[in-house]
């Protein structure tokens, strides 16, 4: 691709716990997101991105980098691993390159400043501390109208990171009951409370809920505020054509993460690493391309080494694990860059899941390096038997063929361990989620749920 000599603007945004198939432009029947539709019709929409790492730190880090959270050690939410400092950040990069970089995000105050990297590279860092059942979105986006007019005539680099629909879902009106029909959900909210009681009276209580055992009405919560960061997403997009920038800006829409209601016995949350949230909505809007539907799998690791093509970043000193993606852009290619993809968690409970575009893997960790137990999300000891999807037949993951297909089983877990087997060669460490275990143990949790709750 031939570089601009004109740089254009670049605005990510990034939607928090965004579960694809819960927007309109990815299927969903309910009129949750017509501004991100309307996006959508103007963009390059992958239609199978996975995440390689959850939930936000490991996720972000990676969007950032380029590299896999087994490259760059962050495999954790609010864990005990620094970024090193030898690993560039995308906007150092791009300030090399002459670019004012700005972001309105909290990721570098996270955990009591634990994110700290995530202000690397940055001219302009509007940070803020998340607070839900408010107007937050629209305060961001103030910001960021703001910073748009600021540096109209200079190439920038805008981050905006909005945290709907992340728990507690509490979206204000009309938001609240734009998508509620009561008692149409398919399961019962007791059913629920019964897999963890204390768990689930506690979480959900925290969502203060007027309709609290009416599941139907929890995921209309949610719904909701998908909506409610619609709008804002709508007034961004407005504001750069009026401000006739919207021709001359590269803008990428993605989720950190998705949201399960169900899959694997998880509610209202992004553990467990099914495709309900390591699916990621991610759409690219860029100047003179058509818009197009693009079906291979990609990653979040796919987007540091995409605009680095698009705008000509220099070279960094190490390889990194994403793939450009303007061969699938501009058709030169209908293959995807990854023969597989290897999503990683280790904040609630520690799992790898190694995906292909028809089977996937999960395997549980069980154990840290000094052999001692790394409990499930509910602060249960964990089953090591590994879970075997066929995600053609299967998309919803819903029958383990692991019994049932010990050759596939077999083959796949062969291809993870190859992996791990690498990433302990490139990096000279030890499995990083062995070393350095749970950063939000069950109990963990509970004891900082139980204590805001207090306040």
């Amino acid at each position: 691709m031939t570089v601009p000599a004109k740089l254009p603007n670049i605005v990510v945004v990034a939607i928090d716990s965004l579960r694809a198939d819960h927007l309109g432009c990815y299927g969903y029947a309910r009129p949750t997101s017509p501004h991100i539709d309307a996006l959508a019709a103007e963009s390059q929409v992958f239609e199978q991105a996975i995440a390689a790492g959850i939930p936000t730190m490991p996720s972000f880090t990676t969007l950032y980098t380029g590299l896999h959270p087994y490259r760059h050690g962050v495999v954790a939410h609010t864990g005990q691993r620094r970024l090193s400092s030898s690993i560039q950040m995308l906007p150092q990069m791009l300030k090399q390159r002459g670019y004012v970089t700005a972001a309105c995000d909290n990721l570098a105050v996270q955990g009591e400043g634990r994110g700290s990297w995530f202000a690397r590279g940055y001219d302009y860092y509007s940070g803020f501390l998340y607070k839900p059942f408010g107007d937050q979105s629209q305060q961001l986006t103030e910001r960021a109208l703001n910073l748009l007019q600021e540096y109209a005539d200079q190439p920038l680099f805008l981050f905006l990171h909005y945290w709907d629909p992340h728990t507690p879902y509490g979206p204000l009106p009309p938001y609240d009951t734009m998508h509620y029909e009561p008692n149409s959900g398919p399961i019962d909210l007791a059913e629920v409370r019964k897999l963890r009681p204390e768990y689930y009276n506690a979480f959900l209580g925290d969502m203060h809920l007027r309709h609290p055992n009416d599941y139907a009405y929890v995921v209309a919560q949610y719904d909701g505020e998908i909506s409610q960061v619609d709008a804002e997403v709508g007034r961004l997009t407005q504001a750069l054509k009026a401000q006739a920038l919207w021709e001359n800006t590269i803008f990428v829409l993605l989720s950190d993460h998705g949201e399960c209601f169900g899959e694997g016995d998880f509610y209202f949350d992004h553990h467990g690493l099914y495709d309900a949230v390591t699916r990621i909505a991610f759409m690219l809007h860029l100047p003179g391309m058509a818009a197009g539907r693009i079906s291979p799998m990609v990653s979040h690791l796919d987007i540091v080494p995409t605009l680095a093509e698009m705008v000509g970043l220099p070279p960094l000193p190490y390889a990194l694990d994403g793939k450009s993606l303007l061969p699938l852009l501009n058709g030169a290619t209908s293959a995807s860059p990854h023969p597989y993809i290897v999503s990683a968690e280790s904040s609630r409970q520690a799992s790898l899941a190694l995906r292909t575009p028809e089977w996937k893997v999960i395997l549980p960790i069980v154990e840290d390096l000094h052999g001692q137990p790394l409990l499930d999300f509910y602060g249960r000891p964990r089953s090591p038997q590994p879970l075997l999807f066929d995600l053609c037949n299967d998309p919803a993951e819903q029958h383990d063929l692991s019994q049932q297909q010990p050759e596939k089983l077999a083959e796949m877990l062969d291809l993870l361990r190859s992996w791990r087997a690498r990433m302990a060669t490139m990096t000279g460490e030890p499995d990083p989620i062995q070393a350095q275990g749970l950063s939000l143990s069950y109990e963990r949790f509970m004891k900082r749920l139980l204590a805001r709750q207090k306040t």
